[in-house]
């Protein structure tokens, strides 16, 4: 007893048949009618879609490859990291309490003697 095909089966092979011819038919009226430089754009379209398809299914095969690394990754615990804190070399007395001023508040003690008068230079002026 010989075992048939499934219908789905048969049936998907005749409609690809059917549009099998209904393609190369097409092809063949389309070109008939159209003008050499509509047919010249006609062809360079479609040969320029056939050069980017190798780079687009590559492109789509990597980020693929990515998406399923991503999800391996978050499936897996995450450790935490290290904290890592490096400060700065400190400058010479920061952070030292500097003495409070005293001899009524000069920055310089003279031993009690007066505050020495300044003495103004005004460069340019005449003399």
């Amino acid at each position: 007893m010989e075992t048939r095909e499934p219908l789905g089966k048969r049936l998907g092979r005749f409609v690809a048949l059917i549009g099998i011819v209904f393609t190369v038919a097409l092809v063949v009226v389309v070109t008939q009618r159209l003008s050499q430089d509509s047919l010249a754009l006609l062809i360079g379209l479609t040969c320029g879609v056939a050069a980017m398809l190798p780079t687009l299914l590559i492109g789509i095969v990597i980020w693929r490859r990515e998406m399923q690394q991503q999800q391996q990754t978050s499936r897996m615990p995450m450790a935490t990291p290290p904290v890592v804190i490096v400060t700065p070399q400190g400058l010479p007395n920061y952070g030292m309490q500097q003495p409070a001023l005293s001899d009524g508040g000069y920055a310089w003690p003279w031993s009690g003697m007066q505050q020495p008068t300044r003495t103004f230079t005004i460069v340019g002026d005449e003399e």
